[in-house]
């Protein structure tokens, strides 16, 4: 029997402008560490990292331990776990974190116990997770933080999806200095749109699957824009369309809204010079009286199996 694991799960960036609640991207950088060993009931020994804080150790109300329990159930096992949670991925950013750690859970659990579960059935139970923590049930983030690459989700009862590996490319991130609840905004969405923005998003997503297939960055760029969500959401974050206009100046071939926010990321050809972008980014926010935090990534593999222990 195994008496440990250590499981890391990736950040990733939902929706990429029109494929709301359709669209995510895994990231190379940065990853949330779960090490997990056997118990008879879900136990959390510690949470460290940025944001660490804000995260609950109550069991019923962790990401981690939700989708372990859910995996257990689901391998039908009366069983437990004790988790230690390392952040690298700070909560309320857009980023996946409560997804990341859903998907790390899940995957200690099912290791742990040799249950055998499918891909997709990691997926169900790291979703459900996701949906008792945001209120509403997704599946992009965990998906992508699942699989790795580029992720479509093509329908969600009964859960389909496809996995595209996207052409090299660089990815500069702008988290600002402020919180944002996927919950939060999730409930300011509008309960119904116009048919011609409808139309809009469907033939810009539909045109950015085309361009990842290609490797063509430019048009992926062109068409990461969005008429729907993320003009809702970007008028909770100061500066944000100055902090689009500085990172398309500064030589970005398409800027977004990542996830519910309030991060922003934009996308370079892998052989361009970051540097500029960060800056201009970083400005732009300070310019809207936030600091923020900047980095450089690239597209990334899913979650990893790091160590288990007999």
């Amino acid at each position: 029997m195994i008496s440990s694991v250590t499981v890391t799960a990736p950040a990733s960036i939902a929706n990429l402008g029109p494929g709301f609640d359709v669209f995510a991207l895994a990231l190379h950088q940065p990853v949330d560490t779960v090490k997990a060993s056997p118990a008879g009931e879900l136990v959390i020994s510690g949470i460290e990292g940025p944001g660490s804080e804000k995260i609950s150790k109550d069991p019923s109300k962790n990401a981690v331990t939700l989708a372990a329990g859910r995996a257990l159930e689901m391998m039908g096992k009366d069983l437990g776990l004790r988790a230690e949670i390392k952040k690298g991925i700070e909560p309320e950013r857009g980023l996946g974190s409560s997804g990341a750690s859903a998907v790390a859970g899940a995957m200690a659990a099912n290791e742990l116990y040799g249950g055998g579960l499918s891909e997709t059935q990691l997926i169900e139970a790291a979703a459900f997770s996701e949906e008792r923590i945001a209120g509403s049930l997704h599946y992009d983030n965990v998906t992508a933080s699942t699989t790795g690459g580029f992720v479509i989700i093509g329908s969600f009862q009964p859960l389909r999806y496809t996995k595209l590996d996207p052409p090299p490319m660089k990815l500069v991130v702008a988290s600002p200095e402020m919180g944002a609840p996927t919950k939060k905004g999730r409930e300011i969405l509008p309960k119904s749109v116009p048919l011609q923005k409808a139309v809009i998003n469907i033939a810009r997503a539909s045109s950015i699957v085309a361009a990842l297939k290609d490797g063509d960055l430019d048009m992926v760029g062109e068409h990461m824009i969005d008429s729907i969500v993320e003009p809702v959401r970007a008028s909770k974050i100061p500066n944000f369309e100055g902090v689009k206009e500085a990172a398309l100046k500064a030589g970005a071939l398409g800027v977004a809204m990542s996830g519910a926010g309030p991060s922003v990321f934009a996308i370079l050809d892998p052989e361009s010079e970051a540097e500029g972008v960060k800056r201009a980014m970083k400005d732009a926010f300070e310019r809207g009286g936030l600091g923020s935090e900047v980095f450089v990534t690239k597209p990334g593999l899913g979650a990893t199996i790091k160590s288990a222990e007999g």
